[in-house]
Parts: structure tokens; sequence; C-alpha cells
């Protein structure tokens, strides 16, 4: 047995240099993810979760992600949040033929979102300033989400999870503002 296959009664895992450490529900959900799902043709069902992700939030005016961050305030992100955006959409049109892969983008997406309703959304709206905004969507989605996923793609950035959320805003699943 691999020290990569070591499993402990109380869910902790070993990364391989005498380091334990329990994983969090997003880990265990992407590592339950990555074992079940190889070779399982009924996965394609996920495809339409996913969609959800990709397509507009329905009912909300399209003005796309620059039209976002400006409604919230956020014109110093459009640069960068454009072009993180653009590449997190090239990743998955690349990886759309991986049924794995769209069932993890599935449960990242879902988790940001959750995370931004819960946690970054009510600080906006009371009225936090941009430093404590920044502060948060580190805490509570970047650092949490990348720590999740770097585990099973070595290639995942921080600023690939970044990119994520700016998706996210671009479809108006997320919003900056008082209204998307």
């Amino acid at each position: 047995m691999s020290i990569s296959q070591v499993r402990y009664q109380d869910g902790a895992s070993h990364d391989g240099d005498n380091n334990f450490y329990t994983l969090s529900s997003l880990e265990a959900t992407i590592d339950q993810v990555k074992k079940s799902s190889l070779g399982h043709d009924e996965l394609i069902s996920i495809m339409e979760d996913l969609a959800e992700y990709l397509d507009d939030y329905p009912g909300r005016e399209i003005i796309g992600l620059e039209g976002k961050l400006l409604r919230g305030d956020r014109s110093d992100l459009v640069e960068r949040a454009t072009r993180l955006k653009n590449k997190f959409a090239r990743k998955v049109a690349k990886d759309q033929m991986s049924l794995v892969e769209q069932t993890v983008y599935i449960q990242i997406l879902s988790a940001i979102c959750s995370s931004w309703h819960q946690c970054i959304y009510p600080a906006i709206m009371s009225g936090q300033g941009k430093i404590e905004i920044d502060r948060l969507v580190n805490i509570e989605i970047i650092q949490p989400v990348h720590k999740a996923i770097v585990r099973y793609d070595s290639l995942i950035t921080t600023e690939l999870v970044s990119g994520m959320l700016y998706f996210l805003t671009g479809l108006c699943h997320v919003s900056w503002g008082i209204k998307c």
C-alpha cells in the first residue's frame, strides 16, 4: 500500500511527510468524486448540473463582468478579473470531456457561491470597505478552495480560483453590488 492510499478511522489523511490533517468537506467530496467517478458513464447527468453554473443566472440583466464590477464600485478589479475569468473559461472548455473534472467544477463553483452568499455578500450589504471585502474573499473563498483542489491537481493556482469567482460574477451568480 502506498502512502497516498493510507486512510485513518477519523478521516485524517497522510500527506507523505508525517503531517496528518483532517480533510475539509470540499476536500473529502473531491476525493470521493475522483475515486468513484472513474469509468461510470451514468455521470453524464453532471453536465446538466455544471451547465447551471456555465449559463447566465436566469432573470438577471446581462451587462458583462466589467459592468457588474463597476456596479459594485470595483473598477480596481476589472482588468485582472477579466483576465482570470477568461483563463478559467478556457480551462472549463478544455476539460469539457472529462466527467471527473466537470464534477469537481460543480463542487467548487457551488462552494464558491455558497461562501459568497453566506459571508461576502452580507459584508458588502453592511457597507464593509474594499479592503475588508478582499480579505474576506481570500479567507472564505480563495484559500479554502485552493487548499481543497491543490491536493488533486497541483497545477491549480489561487489565481485560477479567483478566475472561478470572476467567472461566476460575469454570469451573475455572485454580485459585488446591491443589484446584479
